[in-house]
């Protein structure tokens, strides 16, 4: 028996109609997986310096997805499914995410425990609440109470909501 008889042999027949395109989404990055399976690709998301900051997010996009959410818009991350036509462009600044939910908007900035306290933060908060009624900002558990001090030092306690983007995996 020639080799090429055992692998025929051994070979499991190729459907005869081919696949359609699958992406899965990782906290990293999207692999597709494209032409009938003989192309698969893995593309990174293109901020890896904030990948503390995009785990959360993709984190907290997963969840929200399981509690029902189907129309959702991300910086920072290609998640299949997303609709890009709810746009993340507030003023001068990008959301982190916009999702719908049972006929509202929801409009979000996540702040990982490093970038709380930082400058940055206060001056894209300010910018966002011109724009956001109101604005959810997604912090740590842990910080919830450092993130509400430094909203009252800027005057900004009663127009932002700040919600911990690691409250939903506890309930699971």
């Amino acid at each position: 028996m020639s080799l090429e008889q055992t692998y025929s042999q051994i070979e499991t027949p190729v459907p005869g109609k081919s696949m359609d395109t699958y992406s899965i989404s990782t906290p990293y990055g999207t692999v597709t997986i494209s032409q009938g399976g003989r192309r698969v690709t893995f593309d990174l998301y293109s901020d890896i310096k904030q990948s503390r900051h995009n785990t959360a997010l993709f984190t907290y996009v997963q969840q929200i997805k399981r509690q029902g959410v189907t129309r959702f818009n991300t910086d920072h991350l290609v998640i299949p499914g997303r609709d890009r036509t709810l746009s993340l462009v507030r003023g001068k600044a990008r959301l982190d995410l916009v999702y719908e939910f049972r006929g509202k908007t929801y409009e979000c900035e996540l702040k990982t425990s490093r970038e709380i306290g930082l400058d940055i933060t206060a001056q894209q908060i300010t910018e966002f609440v011109k724009w956001c009624d109101p604005l959810i900002l997604l912090v740590p558990r842990g910080c919830l109470e450092e993130a509400a001090t430094i909203l009252t030092m800027i005057n900004l306690a009663q127009q932002v909501i700040i919600t911990p983007y690691d409250w939903i995996e506890d309930e699971e």
